[in-house]
């Protein structure tokens, strides 16, 4: 997928590195030209430039990209502008970082419905790894309903998937498990592989770089981690 990402502060230049990493086409934009240097290694492309400037948009490649996201969270007056040309432009998928509740409400009113907050996204998310140890990344349902990818416990080490039975003895879903892809990991980037449950053999040993994807309950999601 081809990405556009505005403003290479850190939460833009993390995100930008991140999806270079992955293997997608992306542009990395700035109007400093030294953070434009210091990521031109790791960010596929890298481009100098104000984005406040409406001939100077032009010149990216606005129709070829997927997404464009604007992540500049320190200026507020050049975050709305440049979202604000971008719908101009006739961008259609436009994601805009909003670093408060004043600032979402004037992105939302030039027609960007898409709004990011990492601050809070990132403090939700780390408030339940805090709580819920042995969690790694956790996407709520409701405020008791969760899907969690969790370590598996000690005792379950060393057992075939059929010995394990989550619904019975812990009312949680498996939805799948990941596996750490040793071959394809390096330093800057780990590579998990998942295979979702119905396509799990039942005498599939369970190994400490194995991973589970559940589903159930915050409480039963705490209990199960802590055996």
């Amino acid at each position: 997928m081809n990405f556009i990402i505005i403003g290479l502060g850190n939460f833009g230049a993390s995100l930008a590195k991140k999806l270079t990493a992955l293997g997608h086409e992306v542009i990395g934009v700035d109007k400093d030209m030294a953070r434009v240097e210091f990521f031109k290694d790791t960010i596929k492309n890298t481009i100098c430039m104000d984005t406040t400037d409406i001939h100077a948009l032009k010149m990216l490649p606005l129709k070829d990209a997927d997404t464009v996201a604007v992540c500049i969270g320190d200026d507020f007056g050049v975050s709305v502008m440049t979202t604000a040309l971008l719908k101009k432009l006739g961008v259609a998928n436009v994601y805009s970082r909003e670093s408060s509740s004043v600032h979402k409400v004037v992105i939302n009113s030039v027609g960007v419905a898409n709004t990011i907050n990492p601050e809070y996204e990132a403090a939700n998310i780390f408030a339940e790894k805090l709580i819920m140890r042995g969690v790694y990344s956790i996407y709520n349902i409701s405020d008791d309903i969760k899907i969690a990818e969790v370590k598996i416990p000690e005792e379950c080490i060393g057992k075939t998937l059929s010995e394990i039975n989550l619904k019975e003895l812990h009312n949680l879903k498996l939805l799948a498990i990941k596996q750490l892809d040793k071959k394809q990991t390096t330093p800057l980037l780990e590579k998990w592989n998942s295979v979702e449950k119905k396509n799990l053999e039942t005498d599939v040993v369970l190994e400490k770089d194995m991973r589970f994807v559940v589903k159930g309950r915050k409480k039963d999601i705490i209990d199960f981690i802590a055996l």
